[in-house]
């Protein structure tokens, strides 16, 4: 009759294992997913735009000489020098010759320097001040800065909005994860009350009734997470060249601090919440009185 019962015991631990490594693995992709948030939308802040456009008179070697001031910034990300040559042409290529010729006689364009900034400081007000500094101190040489100020608003409240939605998705499903797997749990320790009673009967202490099933719990915490890490490195493999957003959340050795990081996170959480439910249930199991313990 022994035997039945130790499989039914490892039949159960492997299902709290199991459950507990999907539950993990959701919170390792949230995980990651915050994480890497400021990489995505720093990704974008430094695709957007900045041109400053020169005066007529500017001589090559003036708005050289500009050029490579603003390349040398430290706000500066990438620069480039678009003659007005250069910046014709590729509209005439985009709408077509005739139509160019037909909305302006000639060249109505202004030789220019396209930038964009570094992501800490593709930010409004930053934005601001650099336009400022640079209008200022060559006032004479540059005509406009152009920008789409809507955008540098737009993605950065876009970024902090996600942020907070993200944090919110994360809290709520580490609450749900906790729920889960104190219930599997409690429901793994409830089908062994009669063995811990027994245990009681015989005069075995609390702590060396609970020791066993703590120890264990531990062993399920880690297990738990160094299966969800294995799903997700796996995943890793079948996605990481998918050219989304959805690659910034793979397994990348580029990105080993940030993995490390997040799985060491997700093994505590593995083995303090295993840990915590087992600790808590197991109290509550041994102050059962006898009556108690045969109604649930």
């Amino acid at each position: 009759m022994s035997q039945p019962k130790k499989n039914r015991y490892k039949t159960t631990s492997f299902y709290v294992t199991i459950s507990m490594a999907f539950i993990l693995f959701l919170l390792l992709i949230f995980g990651m997913a915050i994480m890497r948030l400021d990489k995505i939308y720093g990704q974008e802040k430094e695709k957007i735009e900045i041109d400053v456009f020169f005066r007529e008179n500017a001589k090559t070697s003036q708005m050289k000489k500009v050029e490579k001031e603003i390349a040398m910034d430290y706000r500066v990300n990438s620069t480039e020098y678009i003659p007005k040559e250069k910046a014709w042409e590729s509209i005439k290529k985009e709408i077509g010759s005739e139509l160019a010729e037909e909305i302006a006689e000639g060249n109505p364009l202004y030789n220019s320097v396209n930038l964009t900034l570094k992501k800490e400081y593709a930010v409004l007000d930053s934005v601001e001040i650099f336009e400022q500094n640079l209008t200022e101190k060559h006032e004479d040489i540059i005509s406009e800065i152009s920008y789409s100020k809507a955008h540098f608003l737009t993605i950065n409240e876009t970024l902090y909005n996600g942020l907070w939605y993200a944090l919110g998705f994360c809290s709520i499903l580490i609450i749900i994860a906790v729920v889960l797997i104190n219930n599997t749990i409690r429901l793994s320790i409830f089908s062994k009350r009669f063995l811990i009673r027994t245990m009681q009967f015989v005069g075995a202490k609390h702590s060396f009734i609970q020791k066993p099933f703590l120890l264990n719990s531990i062993t399920q915490g880690i297990l738990s997470a160094l299966l969800a890490i294995l799903i997700y490195i796996v995943m890793s493999l079948f996605l990481e060249n998918y050219n989304s957003y959805i690659g910034e959340l793979v397994f990348k050795p580029e990105n080993m601090n940030t993995n490390l990081i997040m799985f060491a996170i997700i093994t505590g959480i593995g083995v303090l919440v295993s840990f915590g439910s087992t600790f808590f249930s197991m109290k509550k199991y041994l102050k059962l009185s006898q009556d108690e313990l045969y109604k649930r």
